[in-house]
């Protein structure tokens, strides 16, 4: 990627589109062979990452970005990261429940089995997904955008100028949607709050390249607080697994006691860290 200046003054909306764009186009070119081998489970990991991180950026900045093909592009890589999330999430609960339960236990066989059945067909199905001329569009799409964005008069206008007030709606957004921190809420809840900080996080990503630290600074705890709040998922997840077992009440009783703790203890970490990001919002509008 061509570096950005030092001075995020001085960007344009074209700086910040390609910079974005280039970045995730070179992380897909990397990962896809990875998950054609099946060569672990880093590879789906990263480009699904890359598919919907790309897919939020687009969004975050969608109120300057021309309807045409932007529109169509996030719908065709929420398409991809879809199919890649279902493959990843069966990742995830293998390795947590590596974790918890004792290996080669009837309890440990049944549960790996269950995983590797589901997770071939919906490995079957990525792979239909990485070799159908649909994906093939949308990787030409996104190279052919890398170098010529078509941002018409966008493309010249200052970052700042452009991305500023959709920054500043995202966080009242974002405020609003989460309200009282220490309001009790259900797992289901809680999910939302982490989608919601997932959201706003993308704005303050696009705008640390022209303001700085301070933006990145409400990036980084808000994605701290999507990552907690996405193990509370993974264990709540793990848990509605073990419903789909039909196995005897004692059979895993104490790997769900477990998982419920574990939710227990993570449930709060989130708090301390909205505190933060209020703050930081503060310092990047201020506080008069």
């Amino acid at each position: 990627m061509v570096p950005l200046p030092e001075d995020g003054s001085t960007l344009t909306g074209r700086d910040v589109v390609t910079h974005f764009l280039r970045r995730e186009v070179k992380s897909i070119a990397y990962y896809e062979p990875l998950v054609h081998e099946d060569s672990g489970v880093e590879g789906v990991h990263q480009l699904r990452v890359s598919a919907r991180r790309l897919r939020s950026e687009l969004r975050a900045m969608r109120s300057v970005l021309p309807s045409d093909p932007w529109v169509g592009l996030g719908e065709e890589l929420q398409w991809v990261g879809s199919a890649l999330g279902r493959l990843r999430d069966l990742d995830v609960l293998r390795d947590l429940f590596e974790h918890h339960v004792a290996r080669g236990t009837e309890l440990d066989q049944r549960i790996a089995s269950t995983i590797a059945r589901r997770r071939l067909k919906r490995r079957h199905e990525v792979i239909a997904v990485l070799e159908s001329e649909r994906y093939g569009r949308i990787v030409r799409l996104l190279g052919r955008l890398s170098n010529h964005p078509r941002l018409g008069d966008v493309g010249h206008t200052l970052a700042s100028d452009l991305f500023l007030p959709p920054l500043w709606e995202a966080a009242c957004t974002y405020l609003d949607a989460v309200g009282d921190p220490y309001e009790r809420r259900s797992d289901d809840a809680l999910h939302r709050v982490r989608i919601a900080s997932k959201k706003c996080r993308y704005n303050f990503e696009i705008a640390a390249l022209f303001i700085g630290d301070e933006a990145r600074v409400v990036a980084n705890s808000l994605e701290a607080i999507q990552d907690i709040l996405g193990q509370v998922h993974d264990r709540s997840v793990a848990v509605s697994f073990l419903d789909t077992l039909g196995l005897p009440e004692e059979a895993d009783l104490e790997v769900r006691r477990a998982l419920r703790a574990e939710i227990g203890e993570l449930r709060p970490q989130w708090v301390a860290l909205f505190a933060d990001v209020r703050r930081g919002i503060l310092d990047v509008f201020g506080s008069d």
